[in-house]
């Protein structure tokens, strides 16, 4: 069971990490111009 802790221990940082990587935070400011320049263009296709 010592093992099977210290493992756990081992493995939680890395499965953090790759949380982080895998979904963006709300601070991305990246994402948040693509979504705009998203919202943009459909606006401008509902128009025609």
């Amino acid at each position: 069971m010592f093992f099977q802790a210290l493992g756990g221990f081992l493995i939680l940082p890395l499965f953090i990490l790759f949380l982080k990587w895998t979904f963006p935070s709300k601070k991305d400011h990246a994402g948040i111009a693509r979504r705009k320049e998203i919202k943009r263009s459909l606006r401008e296709l509902k128009r025609k």
